[in-house]
């Protein structure tokens, strides 16, 4: 546990500074100071820290491209972070000040009993903090790892921090080419280079967008002005901030492991509860959407996430009205540099995948502009891509990769497992109510607008404009969780879609009634609307919670601290067959198929793969390749 909260540390402070800097530039570079008197005090430390995750991967990925990621380039990272501090040390400054002690001024000056109670409020906050930092540091030191990690997660890390990008590395083993730059992110912060690879990324992303979900709330029902949790009003992001410790939930017991799917979900969780509050945040000033730069940087990050996990793409439909708005606000300047900031961050993604497996977007052979020698054959590609379809339907196998909804649904129902089944009800009872509010909305501004009639404002709201902003948000998500369920609907692969969704429509549900049923309602009232629609909403949720809960608990009973206290839980140790060949020696599984995972390095899972492939060179980076006809 020592071990991971140093590294944790070292993650911290780097994606700050990095983001920090970087959020800085792009403010200077787009126009867009917001606050002219006070400088940067816009941006806070939570947003750095998310942008610092997004350039660091991207970082990492143009690393691999020359070499492999691990010393060297930790050794430029921090010396680009020394730098930052000796030029830019104000301008840090000034963020951690405005993210630590927002209201210092007004505690300053406040009566000594609200002076105490903030006190009393910092204790008990940071005792959550410290609690959410032990528990997630304990499972991600003694966890145990997702099944995955031990076929191709730490085999792709391992090739990562040896030697970067391999040509036709997908050849060695299929899954190697499923390529994604969250893999770049941990290779560089693995320290492999100090005796042991490291596997912390995952539980420090939990850790990170827990922590903000914890401020979120600190700053709404108790730092903020007022005094008592019942005497604030909910908001729509209070119902989201739960989520995070939801996920953490579901997945604490294998948060030690590098997977992709972690890495995505825990960053479009935060990305959405930050698009919330910035709609919440502009209708309280009275400048609804009017900051539309910094939608579009959340829409950059959409943009970035796809290379992180293919299937995000649909989440990047958010860039629709940020795009519009600056359009029509003739902002070439600002356009221009998201524009060149989305291609920047997602570029490595695109060059790697040729690289590995020949294909710009592999596996999906329907985008064919390569015809490099080391390319994956196209059946190759469509048999993977439908692999993973069919894996994700329980139905395993790729003859019945045509089959329709209602003839893999059942089988999917049945294999999923009583605590997802409760959380996919969950889902379609939050999929419902969405669409019903898209429904009832459009019905409604059609109506508003063939009657010329101007929409006004909701009974004691601040207006139409932050419903609309609601809505608009409502539909991309709703959307996105779509795409998922009839692609590759393993609930793995969308726990964000499936636990936002239903806690959005709640909260929206609770805001519309809150404004429409009673006016000028008591707080106690909205909370007592607020809380039942939540428990209508999600009483299977609390379900599914309730066994994954369990299951973490009789993990922690078995297992115990298992001796990880100082140094985090090693990967296992395959049983693994060695072979010559070429020059190289590569290990495979005793029993083809099973996991191979870290240390026995170069490793395939099927010795018969060599077989049917050659060595383009003498060098590992000149790569791999189909056998050529003599």
């Amino acid at each position: 546990m020592v071990s991971v909260i140093l590294n944790w540390s070292y993650i911290l402070i780097t994606s700050f500074l990095i983001g920090s800097f970087v959020l800085d530039k792009i403010r200077t570079i787009t126009g867009n100071k917001v606050n002219t008197d006070t400088g940067i005090k816009d941006i806070k430390a939570g947003s750095c820290i998310a942008c610092g995750i997004c350039v660091l991967t991207a970082y990492a990925g143009y690393f691999s491209l020359i070499a492999g990621v691990g010393l060297s380039a930790n050794v430029f990272l921090v010396a680009a972070c020394i730098l930052i501090i000796v030029c830019k040390r104000s301008t840090v400054r000034d963020i951690l000040r405005n993210s630590l002690f927002p209201v210092a001024d007004a505690h300053d000056s406040s009566p000594l009993g609200r002076r105490e109670n903030a006190v009393v409020s910092g204790v008990i906050h940071t005792a959550f903090a410290v609690l959410i930092i032990i528990v997630c540091a304990y499972f991600t030191s003694c966890g145990r790892f997702a099944y995955d990690t031990g076929t191709y997660h730490a085999q792709s890390i391992h090739w990562i921090e040896s030697f970067g990008v391999v040509k036709g590395l997908a050849h060695m083993q299929t899954r190697l080419g499923f390529n994604s730059s969250y893999f770049c992110l941990c290779a560089l912060y693995s320290m492999h280079f100090l005796g042991r690879s490291m596997h912390t990324v995952s539980g420090f992303l939990a850790v990170f967008v827990m922590l903000y979900s914890l401020n979120g709330w600190f700053g709404h029902f108790v730092k903020s002005e007022g005094s008592g949790i019942m005497n604030k009003g909910l908001r729509v992001s209070d119902f989201l901030y739960p989520v995070p410790f939801i996920y953490f939930i579901i997945t604490a017991v294998e948060i030690i492991s590098p997977s992709t799917d972690h890495g995505v979900i825990w960053l479009i969780i935060w990305l959405c509860i930050r698009w919330v509050e910035m709609i919440e945040e502009e209708a309280e000033n009275g400048t609804a959407y009017k900051d539309m730069e910094g939608y579009a940087l959340l829409c950059v990050m959409a943009v970035f996430l796809v290379s992180v996990k293919l299937s995000v793409g649909v989440l990047a439909l958010l860039v629709i009205k940020p795009a519009v708005t600056l359009i029509r606000e003739k902002k070439i300047r600002a356009i221009s540099a998201y524009i060149v900031m989305g291609l920047i961050l997602i570029l490595p993604y695109f060059i790697r995948n040729i690289i590995i497996s020949g294909w710009l977007v592999y596996p999906m052979p329907s985008v064919d502009l390569f015809g490099v020698d080391w390319k994956v054959p196209v059946e190759g590609a469509r048999h993977e891509a439908d692999e993973i379809v069919v894996w994700a339907r329980y139905t395993k196998d790729t003859a019945l990769i045509d089959q329709k909804i209602n003839e893999w649904f059942p089988v999917w129902w049945s294999e999923q497992g009583a605590a997802n089944r409760y959380l996919s009800k969950t889902s379609f009872t939050g999929a419902a109510i969405m669409a019903g509010i898209m429904v009832v909305s459009c019905v409604y501004g059609l109506r508003m607008r063939l009657t010329s009639k101007n929409a006004g404002q909701l009974s004691g709201t601040e207006g139409m404009s932050q419903y609309w902003n609601y809505v608009y948000f409502g539909t991309i998500l709703l959307v996105s969780y779509g795409f998922f369920m009839l692609s590759a609907p393993s609930n793995r692969f969308g726990y964000g879609y499936i636990l936002l969704l239903p806690l959005f429509s709640a909260g929206v549900i609770t805001f519309l009634l809150t404004n429409l049923i009673k006016r000028n309602s008591k707080v106690m009232y909205k909370w007592c609307i607020g809380l039942t629609v939540l428990v209508f909403v999600c009483f299977d949720m609390l379900k599914g919670i309730y066994m994954f809960a369990s299951d973490d608990a009789h993990y922690f009973l078995d297992i115990g601290i298992d001796g990880a206290l100082i140094v985090q839980k090693d990967y296992p140790e395959a049983k693994s067959v060695r072979r010559e060949w070429e020059g190289i020696t590569i290990y495979y599984p005793e029993t083809d198929g099973e996991q191979i995972w870290y240390h026995d390095f170069p490793a395939i899972l099927y010795g018969s793969n060599l077989d049917g492939i050659e060595r383009r060179g003498n060098k590992i980076r000149d790569g791999f390749r189909l056998k050529q006809a003599d």
